[in-house]
């Protein structure tokens, strides 16, 4: 209704504007004409009855002239003279006013300016209907996304759309500012991850090297982690982080490294960089100890007692700490080097820093070449056993042999097991490994079993990972099932501090096997630091000496005394002993005036191959084998 009065009004005024200007055009020719007496359009007509008017005010386009009606016909009066009124025909003056050139052209430019208007009234009518549709569309995404929205339908659609699209830019800034921070920001910590980490050592490292500058990098590793999440659950496990996480952004703040983004509004140089590792980028070494003492304030805080609900819990950390340049000059390898001293800090003590150092480097690329080295030996079957027999010290009747794994590298020839164990236990290669050796050494004792040895029993080693992730009395007793060797030819050795934190359900599947026959030994007994009491709780038959007790009890008398006094105690329990590392004659004749009656070492005979065990045992005590289901183990003195 409006757009159509609107344009009513602009043709009126356009049509009274050309009414006004033809009116004006007329009366100029009017007083044209009253100087050219000889134009045949003029007529005289004579005073004599004859009345003047004025034209109507209907009659705009003769206003101001004077009129004379005559056979109903109009003329208007062009001049008067003292006897007639000089005269032409109104409507001949009209139209050769309105057809008059200038007329035209005004005529023209009139049709081409109403024409025109109609154009701008059409984009107009279709530009308010395209930001309708705009602004209605705006609306509905605004709903969409749960935004307020403006729906004063009295304002002009204009002020609407400008409302809503405010109300869209400013929703799209904040949800482009929380979708960078989304991207770079771990989610429990809040601090920035190891991607945006990496992304910002590179930057800093650039800068670094044109400005010439000495950087530092703290691998943050905590001790005990992994027990507090098997303790108390993963949700405490989380709160210790965010703590974490909370100290290390003061310590920090403390020594003035924050570095703030400005797009994402994230501490750039303190990353969780996943599970329970963290690091801090020092940008500028003012002087040489500036890492070490940030490193001790990080161990500082991270010692200090966590408070969770109602328990107290304790944990601490190992760094490892790389410079720039001297470490490394990318951020991967800054990063990895200081990875391989908080390895080093671990393997030291834990609780503590250390700082990279190419030795540190040297030993970490043989640890990832003997790794790889031994996942190739393992699906190859490269490994094999080797059988050291353990004796009785009164007749060198065998009591059992330990199988030892050895592993012969193409290259490298035999590798100690001191080196590739770790390694595979570290790895949790000892689980396919182990597998393996359970398998063959259950295998090579069943034949010997089937040859006679019906008193001998086969030992070996088990880890505390193969207790953990094993199903221990199951994954025993099949495979004895697969081989065929009764369970009273398998002896188990642990370590004593693997049986000293070994868990109830641990235990409880060691006490299962026991019933079923097989016997359990505790290995390297006296380096474990565990109560001689506990003895009594844990599920064992044989304690098996370390080597260092027998290597110093005939040279220090304390050691005397406490293999003496271990002695005594296992006779007192039922617990058969083996002394291990018999070397000397002396220390053999010692370990027997104990009552110590079993030996293991090399005096006694280096571990063997199955072939020459065979000959030793099957072909030369073949009769005494017969009578007493056991073979003779001669000592070379």
């Amino acid at each position: 209704m409006t757009n159509a009065f609107r344009t009513l009004s602009i043709c009126i005024i356009t049509l009274i504007a050309f009414v006004y200007g033809l009116n004006i055009l007329l009366t100029k020719q009017v007083n044209d004409l009253a100087h050219f007496n000889n134009n045949t359009q003029l007529q005289s007509q004579p005073k004599v009855n004859t009345q003047l008017e004025s034209a109507p005010w209907y009659n705009m386009v003769f206003r101001g002239q004077q009129l004379i009606n005559k056979d109903e016909l109009q003329y208007v009066v062009v001049k008067s003279t003292p006897t007639s009124f000089i005269t032409i025909s109104a409507s001949s003056l009209f139209w050769s006013t309105l057809l008059s050139p200038i007329n035209i052209s005004i005529f023209l430019l009139l049709g081409l300016a109403i024409s025109w208007l109609i154009n701008i009234k059409r984009q107009t009518e279709n530009d308010t209907h395209t930001l309708t549709e705009l602004n209605n569309q705006l609306s509905n995404l605004l709903k969409s996304l749960h935004l307020a929205r403006n729906n004063d339908t009295s304002q002009p659609i204009v002020s609407q759309l400008k409302t809503h699209i405010h109300t869209l830019s400013s929703h799209i800034t904040t949800y482009t500012h929380e979708s960078q921070v989304s991207i770079c920001q771990d989610k429990l910590t809040l601090l920035i991850d190891r991607h945006a980490y990496i992304e910002h050592l590179t930057r800093q490292l650039s800068l670094a090297e044109i400005d010439k500058l000495n950087c530092a990098l703290l691998f943050i590793d905590l001790d005990g982690f992994k027990q507090v999440n098997d303790s108390f659950g993963h949700s405490f496990g989380d709160e210790v982080l965010i703590q974490v996480a909370a100290r290390l952004t003061s310590v920090v703040r403390h020594h003035k490294l924050n570095n703030v983004s400005a797009t994402n509004g994230l501490e750039q140089n303190l990353a969780r960089l996943g599970g329970d590792e963290f690091s801090i980028f020092i940008s500028q070494l003012d002087h040489k100890d500036k890492a070490l003492e940030i490193a001790q304030n990080v161990l500082q805080e991270i010692e200090r007692d966590f408070v969770l609900g109602n328990k107290l819990i304790k944990i601490s950390a190992s760094i490892g700490i790389a410079v720039y340049p001297d470490s490394a000059a990318t951020p991967h390898a800054l990063l990895q080097m200081a990875d391989v001293a908080m390895y080093r800090a671990k393997t030291d003590g834990r609780g503590i820093f250390k700082v990279y150092s190419p030795e540190m480097g040297n030993k970490m690329r043989r640890y990832h070449y003997l790794l790889e080295e031994m996942r190739l030996a393992i699906a190859c079957e490269n490994f094999h056993l080797s059988f050291q027999p353990i004796v009785h010290v009164e007749n060198c009747t065998i009591d059992y042999f330990e199988a030892l794994t050895r592993w012969d590298h193409p290259v490298e020839g035999a590798i100690a097991p001191a080196e590739f164990i770790p390694i595979a236990e570290e790895s949790n290669l000892i689980l396919e490994l182990g597998d393996w050796i359970l398998l063959e050494s259950c295998r090579q004792m069943s034949a010997w079993y089937n040859a006679g040895m019906k008193k001998v029993k086969i030992s070996v080693n088990i880890s505390g990972i193969q207790l953990k992730h094993r199903a221990v009395y199951d994954w025993v007793m099949n495979i004895l099932a697969k081989t065929g060797l009764p369970a009273s030819a398998l002896m188990l050795e642990i370590t004593e501090s693997t049986l000293i934190t070994a868990s109830k359900h641990i235990i409880q599947q060691l006490e299962k096997l026991r019933a079923s026959g097989v016997t359990i030994a505790i290995d390297d007994f006296g380096t474990g630091f565990s109560s001689l009491s506990t003895l009594a709780d844990l599920p064992i038959d044989v304690i098996k000496l370390d080597r260092l007790f027998i290597a110093q009890a005939n040279s220090n008398p304390k050691y005397n005394e406490i293999l003496h006094s271990i002695s005594e105690l296992g006779h007192k329990l039922g617990l058969k002993i083996v002394a291990e590392g018999v070397e000397e004659f002396a220390q053999f004749e010692l370990v027997k005036s104990m009552g110590i009656r079993s030996v293991q070492g090399y005096l006694v005979s280096h571990p063997e191959s199955s072939v020459n065990v065979g000959h030793k045992v099957l072909q030369d005590n073949i009769n005494f084998m017969a009578a007493t289901g056991t073979g003779v183990w001669n000592i070379q003195r």
